[in-house]
């Protein structure tokens, strides 16, 4: 582990934030370069990433005032201070998505369900890049394990392993990232003009659960600091899955229908 990447002026520089910052980075790169490929209007897309951005930063701070706020009531001045408690990835996605949604409402350049699609493999990717930040931080730990993937971490005795759950998600989301690249060169319309059925986006959501699903009883939630409990975090997502495949399932049996009308007039 290496929490601290070094020190400039007496200011620490933390390993976990110049790792997420760089995974951010790349993956709004990446989003701004596949734009054309959805045939979005690129100076529209970027004021409503932009703003999504911001609200992105905005809820992964948020849960942090609202699971500690008696703390935080008691004592306001720790409002200030930024390098207390961490960012939560539920309100990261949450602030990104609901405010997108609201500005691609307003929007008669921008469609949600397309920039959503155009954003999934960059958002995928960046958890796959961030997660080696909560690794080198030392968060997000595991439960202890004999196994030999198993990690020594610093705050335990000599001899305890845990599981590294930062880098199985890392390498679950590379090869979630690969799916949705290879399911994209078959759905992507064939033809300019071709109606648009979203896809990747549900698809990345139903992949992206059920990583969680599989990866979740491996952490240690003793240490992990909780918003609400387990049972609610795999009703939500025991939700979650069946409306997706059903979106997803949807879009799939219009996809078909368009390219066989497509081939037929060809």
């Amino acid at each position: 582990m290496h929490p601290t990447l070094f020190h400039v002026f007496g200011l620490r520089i933390d390993t976990y934030s110049v790792i997420w910052f760089i995974a951010l980075s790349v993956a709004i790169l990446w989003v701004i370069k596949r734009l054309p490929l959805y045939g979005l209007d690129e100076y529209e897309s970027r004021k409503i990433m932009a703003v999504s951005f911001f609200f992105m930063l905005l809820g992964a701070r948020s849960f942090e005032y609202i699971q500690h706020w008696k703390q935080y009531m008691a004592n306001p001045s720790l409002f200030l201070d930024i390098n207390r408690g961490g960012v939560h990835e539920f309100g990261a996605v949450s602030g990104a998505f609901l405010s997108a949604l609201i500005m691609c409402m307003f929007s008669r350049k921008v469609s949600f369900s397309r920039l959503c699609d155009a954003a999934a493999p960059p958002a995928i990717l960046a958890i796959t890049i961030g997660r080696w930040g909560c690794f080198m931080n030392g968060c997000c730990v595991g439960i202890r394990t004999k196994s030999f993937l198993g990690v020594h971490f610093p705050f335990d005795r000599a001899g305890i392993l845990r599981h590294p759950v930062q880098i199985y998600y890392s390498v679950i989301a590379l090869v979630i990232v690969g799916v949705l690249l290879a399911v994209e060169k078959r759905v992507l319309p064939r033809q300019k003009g071709e109606r648009h059925y979203s896809v990747i986006a549900p698809l990345a959501i139903i992949l992206y659960s059920m990583m969680r699903l599989v990866v979740a009883p491996l952490r240690n939630h003793a240490i992990m600091a909780r918003l609400i409990s387990r049972s609610m975090t795999y009703r939500g997502v025991m939700i979650a899955l069946p409306l997706m495949s059903l979106w997803l399932a949807y879009s799939l049996s219009k996809l078909k229908t368009v390219h066989e009308v497509t081939t037929i007039r060809r």
